[in-house]
């Protein structure tokens, strides 16, 4: 349910606020598995224990900061909407993470990521269709609040169909069909930052999966068809974007020929006024979720957004929970690539999503340097990711150490204890 409903947020406010559905659920999911985080935590290995106590830590001095800011802000409800994406931590990875250990949890895992692909293909037939709220001129929104959200959803989204493509043994036309879908959706939000950037890591997630298979001496055939195809289906990408959404075709292209468009101009405009507003308040910043001035809600960069709204503090926060979290990624991509596999067909699957959420929460990181500022509406496409990733690593982890020691995440508490 709640991973159903993080795609509705603009449909699901509470009283008009940020608050929505899909907080009340994250809550219940937090209050459910913190709780017994602590023995499950005792079955992860070091590294991802590690980075999991790390950014959920970091997550807590974020809430606190941002409770504390609610003495000072001039709007203090609104310091809650930082405190909502935190709370997307606390209950995506602590419940990814207590369902993974149970004795089918990698098949319960495997239908939380289906469940994410189905969702992402939904919303993108929706934008499509222009059915209900998700009505089409030249942005959609969906049923977010505003385009880029619904850009960032699905370019988060994108890579884990792809990755679903790649290791399904059927309904590979179907899959192909879901991953047009999406396309589609990104074109039809109109969100341009978020187009290219679900292109350009359509293309990286292949690319890396060329590199897995040329070091591994398997499928040439694959390699072949995928290096044909890639500029093929960039440059149809760019076509549909022309055909069905040309104002913001032509905005992309004048940003590529070196022309400033309007976008461009009001964001920067937009962060030199909220480095300013943080440099006249270095220490306390002006409040977490606090506007900027009267112009937008947020600053459109995650770092400068955390400057202004809670100084040096929240910017020293957001930099440490970023830093930790692609040193994570980079090193796990980095295994999968020149590690050792062992476990055949389930080994190359395992490897190929460890692959697919790696660039879905690359994905979601760089979009927030220009269209969002990890807020609550699609703070959930950090963390469900990145919950995924923990998840994959520890299963390609227990594969490349051999038969010889137990399996993470697929053993009960009474046999791992026996062994």
């Amino acid at each position: 349910m709640l991973i159903l409903s993080i795609w509705f947020p603009g449909a699901t406010r509470i009283a008009g606020t940020d608050g929505s559905l899909s907080f009340v659920l994250a809550l219940f999911c937090a209050l459910l598995s913190v709780g017994a985080y602590a023995e499950t935590a005792r079955r992860l290995h070091r590294i991802e224990a590690a980075l999991t106590t790390a950014v959920l830590t970091i997550s807590a001095f974020i809430i606190v900061l941002s409770l504390l800011s609610m003495l000072y802000a001039d709007n203090p409800m609104r310091t809650m909407r930082a405190v909502f994406s935190q709370v997307f931590g606390f209950a995506i990875i602590p419940a990814v993470a207590a369902i993974s250990m149970r004795p089918k949890g990698l098949v319960a895992v495997d239908r939380v990521v289906t469940t994410i692909v189905i969702m992402t293909v939904v919303t993108s037939c929706l934008v499509a269709i222009g059915l209900g709220d998700a009505r089409f001129a030249d942005r959609a929104e969906g049923y977010f609040k505003h385009s880029n959200q619904l850009g960032i959803a699905l370019s988060a989204g994108l890579p884990l169909v792809a990755a679903k493509l790649v290791t399904s043994r059927r309904h590979r036309l179907l899959l192909m069909g879901c991953l047009a879908a999406v396309l589609l959706g990104l074109v039809k939000s109109g969100s341009k930052t978020n187009f290219v950037l679900g292109v350009v890591g359509l293309g990286l997630f292949f690319a890396l999966y060329s590199i897995y298979l040329i070091r591994r001496k398997q499928s040439p055939l694959k390699v072949i068809v995928g290096t044909i195809a890639a500029p093929i289906l960039f440059e149809a990408s760019l076509l549909t974007l022309q055909f069905l959404n040309p104002r913001a075709y032509g905005l992309l292209a004048l940003q590529l020929s070196g022309g400033e468009a309007h976008s461009v101009v009001s964001r920067q405009r937009l962060w030199s006024i909220s480095i300013d507003l943080g440099l006249s308040h270095p220490f306390t910043g002006v409040g977490a979720g606090q506007w900027v001035q009267d112009i937008a809600p947020h600053s459109h960069n995650l770092f400068i957004d955390f400057f202004r709204t809670l100084g040096v503090p929240g910017l020293a926060l957001a930099s440490m929970l970023v830093l930790v979290v692609m040193a994570y990624l980079v090193r796990v991509v980095f295994c999968t690539l020149f590690g050792n596999d062992r476990g055949g067909d389930h080994a190359a699957e395992v490897n190929v999503m460890v692959l697919g959420t790696s660039v879905s929460l690359w994905n979601y990181i760089i979009a927030n340097q220009m269209s969002d500022s990890f807020g609550p509406s699609t703070a959930p496409f950090f963390w469900l990711p990145l919950a995924l990733l923990i998840f994959y690593r520890g299963i390609q982890r227990s594969l490349q150490t051999g038969p010889e020691r137990p399996k993470l995440y697929a053993v009960p508490g009474s046999q791992l204890f026996q062994h």
